[in-house]
């Protein structure tokens, strides 16, 4: 068995060290979290557009009910396995909203068909609309801005909870950079009292 001289792989070693590191230091940063959609205290438009996975049109404020609203933004329930997973998990969010008298939804840029399919499937509490070319998700000015125009990705969200009390203020809000980070349940239902 042969063996190289400690020297050259150490040579090695650094030189790769090294370009790891000028990739790491000209990679674009993140924006801030909180940056991102509206600020906590700011009131949002509630007349956004929103399609029931039955097909039927709505909006925001005709969803809450003149009642506060917790409202989960996700980038898709059809092939984000992320939002897959919170999606299955929110039921005691939404009945913690629920004993509160406050409504609970969560949006996506999907299709009806695609929410109604996987809402089915997975028996979920609380209802799934879409937000049909993402309008409500730029009037927040939540899009993620990583995805090409000719991306079946492009339209998608930050994840985001937003808390909004019945004219439509935000009480609380979770934004996340990292499309694999969700917020625990436990911070969910804590920010509820918010309201």
């Amino acid at each position: 068995m042969t063996s190289l001289p400690l020297r050259p792989l150490l040579a090695i070693a650094l030189a790769l060290g090294a370009v790891g590191a000028a990739t790491i230091v000209h990679a674009e940063p993140k924006p801030a979290a909180a940056a991102i959609g509206p600020a906590v205290g700011a009131r949002i438009a509630t007349n956004a557009a929103l399609v029931e996975s039955t097909g039927r049109k709505t909006t925001l404020a005709a969803v809450a009910h003149g009642k506060p609203i917790m409202v989960v933004l996700f980038r898709s329930a059809k092939w984000c396995p992320y939002c897959q997973g919170q999606l299955k998990s929110l039921g005691p969010v939404a009945a913690a909203a629920k004993a509160r008298g406050m409504g609970f939804i969560a949006v996506s840029y999907d299709s009806p068909a695609d929410l109604a399919a996987f809402a089915a499937k997975q028996s979920l509490s609380y209802p799934l609309y879409s937000d049909t070319g993402s309008k409500m998700i730029d009037a927040l000015k939540l899009r993620d801005p990583r995805y090409a125009l000719d991306s079946f990705a492009n339209g998608v969200p930050y994840p985001t909870t937003l808390l909004l009390d019945a004219a439509g203020t935000v009480k609380g809000k979770t934004v996340e950079t990292d499309y694999k980070i969700r917020p625990s349940n436990a911070d969910l239902i804590a920010m509820l009292a918010r309201v």
